[in-house]
């Protein structure tokens, strides 16, 4: 790794040698300095971009360029301001243009000179890229392309945040395409046909439709495609047959006309991957089947913005070994299982989202959606439990399971605008039905080896049947106090009601059929939930801060109704939360801001917590419920720094968060000496959090050349209480978890990333019997790709090494995770041809260690190994008339 690290910096240093500056300062007609104006030096030939940057905070820029022997053209571009050009016949000295005035007037043609898009503009709080400066491969997906803004990440569960900031919502030209998640169109969307991408705060669709601002901390990122792709079809299809059986099968259709869409995509493989062929990381060996299709439409005053049907099949197979060590005050407990199983999953949806207007300020919002669930599964598990070495109890058994879950739910809303500006008026109605059946075959085993209680054994069907049905009513109104004020009032009943049943009956011999009725596992469970929440909100949103606070009052009434081994059960329990939550947001400058954040909320336990019956289902772990528990109030503050600086290429953001809970909902369990485990819960307070995030991310360029390093930083003492045994004790947790990445982007030669990250995690016990656990687990990732003739020819390799320092004897330490492809497109880059590897030295291992507020634990999994691919995919797109 280290030689890696300097033939990375050599090769920087070498190809970035030799600049010059072009200088200048940019103020407006009043000789007032103009902030984040993109200063872009591109060729004169084609417009190709050679750099750009924006202005610093006095309206000052400094472009290095290498040496510019062709004529080239600088291009001073800001929103609602004429366009500056000044022309270089070549560039083998500094420059210095002094101080340059924009005026207000839009001109878009400047002496003969083609004009080209700004490659960053900061709007209040939206950030737009323009996608022909990200640098991807040259199948890349729009995934790729968001991996190439600064600050942005997408972990190994799929999880995407940009400046530490959480995406919820991927969005094409302002709408889902194929699912709500996004995770489709981040998969298969080709990142070529893509123009803008704008990163926002998240709106509901009421603030949208009303012009509120946003409450949410989440964000969206929306990918605009290019205004020539508007109109037109696009279809990819990929074919690929393997080693193994292995195969990868999949079509992409989508016909666009303006705001009409009809999207379809189909896939089909046994390679771990969804839609998008890329081989997952999950644990098991699955096959999946996937159908969506998707419509949109606008018929004059009628928004149809999502039609959606889909068809969902997954076959999976699973392995998994795991040693779990429990510390007790006196002693250890060693467990250790084995499990397999085989899984089948369909899935049928449908769902429609559309918006009606009425007038100018009214809008009607309608939703549905139906889901239909069928799942059937298999397992058998071995398991043995160990005290100080010591064997007490083994089990073995398996489970038959089917079980169908149906889910429909609606919601009808409506908005309203006054005409006095920002006064407006929303409510809605929506209500949800989920119905569940299932059936399970219960065969298992275990026996006690230091004891003379009788062992058990149990061969036992299980019919169960649940129902929840909810409504909810929420109606918000705002209305102005100042110019940049708002009061706001809202309030929201919801109606919860579940019921489940559940009969088992153990197999008689006799008879030869499940017909002994066990009262004891039997069971029916009756529970309604009211909940009022009345808001009371104040809105101040000036140009330079934004300062809000909501005060909640939330009732909440609960009635339980359960019978239990012949034995009825009923309680009632009220709450009345006082909840709030505030913010304050200061902006420096476009680029730069400070969030200042406070939120106090109250949580009522569960009632599986509360139900003072006993539970006898698991018969190693024998539960009962706390009906004297109170509810849990958390506390969270955090501060939240951004800066994005245009003039330097670099951005970084920095997080600080605390958090403190009174009245935590723990686990109160004592062991018996067979092993077994008693629970009940009970109330502690005093558990605390302090975290703090720090990214930073920075961009060299040269030519058509760019190098970035990313390095962030992640730490965080956690202080949790506790009870095991009976005794309480105490566990402090820190992690350290520092990360470097860095990219270096030479044009059509080379494409290689490379990362190296560290998680430290080291705790400190009492009342244990031990004292301390430490666990650290490191990861290095290589990407790189090789283009060859004119990047027709590409070699692509993908290397990963996870190293497990203080993982358990019989588990792998070292996993190493090698891809690797060779690439050739052709027919005018429409089609490619590919061979891949998938785990070159079949060395691919899944161990991980968690650790518990009082366990460890060691768990490896089934994963997909080696084998051979060789795929053809075409790209047959058709815009505008033309075929792209």
């Amino acid at each position: 790794m280290k030689k890696f690290w300097l033939i990375f910096i050599f090769t920087f240093l070498k190809l970035n040698a030799q600049t010059y500056n072009v200088t200048g300062k940019v103020t407006d007609e009043n000789n007032n300095p103009l902030e984040n104006i993109t200063v872009s030096l591109m060729k004169q030939k084609d417009s190709a971009i050679i750099n750009y940057i924006g202005t610093s905070k006095s309206g000052n820029f400094s472009i290095k360029v290498p040496p510019q022997n062709e004529a080239s053209f600088l291009q001073i571009s800001g929103d609602k301001l004429k366009t500056f050009s000044r022309k270089f016949e070549s560039i083998h000295q500094n420059e210095n243009l002094g101080a340059i005035k924009l005026s207000k007037e839009l001109v878009t043609n400047i002496e003969e000179v083609k004009i080209t898009v700004s490659p960053v503009k900061i709007k209040k709080d939206t950030v737009e890229y323009n996608a022909s400066y990200l640098k991807v491969k040259p199948d890349s997906k729009i995934d790729d392309l968001l991996k190439e803004i600064p600050g942005a990440e997408i972990d190994a569960d799929g999880k995407i945040t940009v400046n530490g900031k959480s995406v919820s919502k991927i969005h094409i030209n302002g709408k889902p395409l194929f699912d709500k998640d996004g995770k489709t169109e981040l998969e298969t969307i080709p990142a070529s046909i893509i123009k803008k991408i704008q990163v926002t705060t998240s709106k509901t669709k009421e603030e949208e439709l009303t012009g509120r601002a946003p409450i949410t901390d989440s964000l969206t990122v929306n990918f605009e495609m290019d205004p020539k792709n508007k109109v037109g079809v696009t279809s990819n299809i990929r074919l690929g047959y393997g080693s193994d059986e292995r195969y990868d099968g999949a079509i992409f259709f989508t016909k666009i006309k303006q705001d009409s869409r009809l999207s379809l995509a189909a896939g089909s493989n046994n390679i771990n991957a969804g839609l998008s062929g890329k081989t997952g990381s999950g644990a098991g060996i699955f096959s999946t089947t996937i159908v969506n299709a998707t419509y949109s439409n606008k018929f004059d005053n009628f928004d149809l913005e999502r039609l959606n049907a889909n068809y969902y099949e997954r076959n999976s197979e699973t392995y998994s070994k795991s040693a779990r060590t429990t510390f007790l005050p006196d002693y250890k407990l060693d467990r250790n299982t084995e499990r397999t199983g085989d899984r089948d999953l369909r899935r049928l949806g449908f769902s429609t989202n559309s918006i009606l207007k009425l007038d100018k300020f009214t809008n009607i919002i309608f939703n549905s959606n139906f889901n239909n669930n069928t799942t059937e599964s298999t397992s058998d598990n071995q398991s043995v439990t160990l005290r100080d070495d010591v064997l007490l109890n083994s089990s073995s058994g398996s489970v038959k399971q089917k079980s169908v879950n149906n889910g429909f739910s609606q919601s009808l809303g409506i908005t309203r605008k006054f005409q006095k500006e920002r006064r407006t008026f929303s409510a809605s109605v929506s209500s949800n039905v989920m119905d569940n059946s299932g059936t399970d075959y219960n065969l298992t085993t275990t026996i006690f080896h230091q004891s003379t209680e009788e062992n058990d054994y149990r061969n036992q069907r299980s019919v169960s049947k649940n129902q929840n049905t909810d409504f909810s009513f929420n109606a918000r109104y705002d209305e102005p106090v100042s110019d940049s004020a708002i009061v706001s009032t809202e309030i929201t009943y919801k109606s919860l009601s579940l019921r489940n049943d559940r009969k088992v009956h153990d197999f008689d011999t006799a008879t030869g059929e499940f017909s002994t009725y066990n009262s004891l596992l039997s069971n029916t469970i009756d529970q309604d939930i009211n909940s009022l929440y009345a808001v009371a909100g104040y809105d101040l949103n000036k140009t330079k801060f934004r300062f809000f606070f909501n005060a909640n009052l939330e009732i909440n009434n609960n009635d339980f109704h359960s019978f239990f081994n012949n034995d009825n059960i009923d309680f009632r329990k009220n709450f009345i939360f006082p909840n709030y939550n505030t913010r304050f947001v200061y902006k420096f400058s476009s680029s730069k801001s400070l969030e200042l954040s406070n939120q106090s909320d109250f949580t009522a336990p569960q009632m599986t917590a509360l139900n003072p019956y006993i539970d006898l289902s698991n018969p190693l772990l024998t539960t009962q419920g706390n009906p004297d528990l109170k509810s849990t109030w958390k506390n969270t503050s955090s501060i939240y720094f951004v800066n994005r600086n245009l003039p330097k290429h670099m951005t970084y953001s920095t997080s600080l968060k605390f958090s403190y809970t009174d009245n935590n909902v723990s686990d109160f369990s004592y062991y018996d000496d067979t092993g077994r485990q008693f629970r009940t819960f009970a109330n502690i307070s005093g558990n605390k959090t302090l975290s703090w995030d720090g990214r930073f991310s920075k961009t060299y360029k040269w030519d058509k050349n760019e190098f970035r390093i990313s390095p962030s930083f992640l730490t965080s003492y956690t202080h949790r209480k506790g009870f095991v045994d009976g005794v309480q004790y105490t566990n402090t947790i820190y992690n350290i978890a520092p990360k470097m990445t860095v990219r270096l982007n030479l044009r059509d030669i080379l494409d290689l990333t490379g990362s190296a990250n560290l998680n430290y995690n080291f705790s400190n016990y009492t009342n244990y019997r031990v004292d301390k656990t430490r666990a650290a687990q490191q990861n290095y990732t290589i990407g790189m790709v090789n283009y060859f003739l004119k990047s027709n020819l590409y070699f692509s390799n993908d290397i990963n090494v996870t190293k497990n320092n203080n993982i358990s004897a019989g588990f792998n330490r070292t996993s190493y995770f090698w891809n690797a492809s060779v690439n050739y497109k052709f027919y005018k880059k429409q089609m490619t041809l590919r061979f891949n590897i998938n785990d070159v030295l079949n060395q691919r291992q899944n161990a991980i260690r968690n650790i518990g507020d009082n366990y460890i634990e060691d768990r490896e999994e089934l994963v997909l190994k080696r084998y051979f691919m060789l795929s053809l995919m075409m790209n047959l797109n058709k815009f505008g008339g033309k075929k792209n």
